[in-house]
């Protein structure tokens, strides 16, 4: 009977995990495909307790979600329409312009080869000036190598609105298929990482939106080219944690030193070290509050760990998924000490009394 118990136990778990397995398999061989759902389903994520906060009113999904999309539409049309301007005169200015920069740049390395090879005639083996000349020529191919993923600015916001329709139904379905014992288990699972990965995906998109308008406004004033552009890279930048601040520093500075001269990099230096001591001080303290916290080392690995197994869109995503899964153990090591009885007896207080 026992037997017939323990069979009966291993083999209601085959089809679950069967699917499990099939669904991962997939999401490895169509990762192309599979990406913009991932995009949707975060988007949708963050989005959805807008939408929850006015359904509960008494308001219909259709009309939330609707009403939201023509909002959003029409605050996205203005600020493309506002920027379109800097925008298109920065690109302009860039195809013409670029020629000249990389005359200057050249010039510059073609200086410092000369004093390395004097200081240093080792280095005359590695031809660094011939190698860094042809990653400098070929920047603009990579810059419009980025130009498909455009496509997802179509294709996530068609899904999302799908998704946000949906809403809770998914999760619902989840929970009716799955044994009643583990009902209360799966909701207090899904809560915990709801309230840690919502905060840092809420929390890390206003960041960088706020660090973007910084971003924009200081360079405008300070009349550097490229300002727009640059300011959305920052932006973009910005979802990696401790990167905003230093991919728009190295930026601005090498365009502020070959647009003015070395002495606006100090400027530009001293600009971005305020916008992190900004971001370290008022902004994470108020906006990130509420969000899991990590070691700084675990970030840098969940970093490189990202990079490694999904380039940039792998660094964006490594936090979120840290998020996920340290939750995941922090949950699993409190049902180990609760229905295990793995914690620890507590030590006897000690009380030292000083020698009088």
């Amino acid at each position: 009977m026992e037997e017939i118990k323990n069979q009966k136990n291993v083999t209601e778990y085959l089809i679950p995990s069967f699917i499990v397995i099939c669904a991962l398999a997939l999401a490895i061989i169509a990762k192309a495909a599979v990406f913009p759902i991932i995009l949707s389903a975060a988007l949708a994520y963050i989005l959805y307790p807008l939408v929850k906060y006015f359904e509960v009113r008494g308001i219909k999904r259709i009309y939330v979600v609707a009403g939201f999309y023509i909002m959003a539409g029409i605050a996205i049309s203005s600020l493309i329409y506002s920027m379109f301007y800097f925008i298109s005169f920065e690109i302009e200015t860039f195809q013409k312009d670029w020629p000249i920069y990389v005359q200057k740049i050249n010039i510059y390395l073609t200086g410092v080869n000369e004093k390395l090879l004097k200081n240093y005639p080792l280095v005359a083996n590695f031809n660094l000036n011939d190698k860094l000349s042809v990653i400098i020529q070929e920047i603009p191919q990579i810059i419009l190598g980025f130009v498909p993923a455009l496509t997802l600015l179509f294709v996530v916001p068609f899904v999302t609105f799908f998704m946000l329709l949906g809403g809770p139904e998914v999760m619902d379905y989840i929970l009716d298929h799955i044994p009643s014992k583990y009902v209360e288990l799966a909701l207090h699972i899904t809560s915990r990482i709801d309230a840690s990965l919502g905060n840092y995906m809420r929390g890390i998109l206003t960041e960088a939106f706020i660090i973007f308008s910084i971003a924009f406004v200081g360079l405008m004033v300070m009349n550097l080219d490229y300002a727009a552009v640059i300011a959305i890279i920052i932006g973009i930048s910005s979802l990696v944690p401790y990167l905003g601040a230093i991919v728009g520093a190295l930026i601005s500075s090498v365009v502020a030193y070959f647009q003015f001269g070395g002495f606006m990099v100090i400027n530009v230096l001293i600009f971005f070290a305020c916008i992190r001591f900004v971001d370290d001080w008022f902004l994470q303290p108020y906006i990130m509050k509420r969000a899991v916290k990590l070691n700084p080392v675990i970030v840098i690995f969940s970093l490189m760990a990202g990079w490694e197994l999904g380039g940039i869109w792998g660094v964006i995503f490594s936090i979120p998924v840290t998020c996920i899964l340290k939750e995941t153990l922090k949950l699993a090591v409190e049902l180990q000490e609760t229905e295990f009885m793995w914690k620890p007896k507590p030590n006897p207080t000690r009380i030292s009394i000083p020698y009088t």
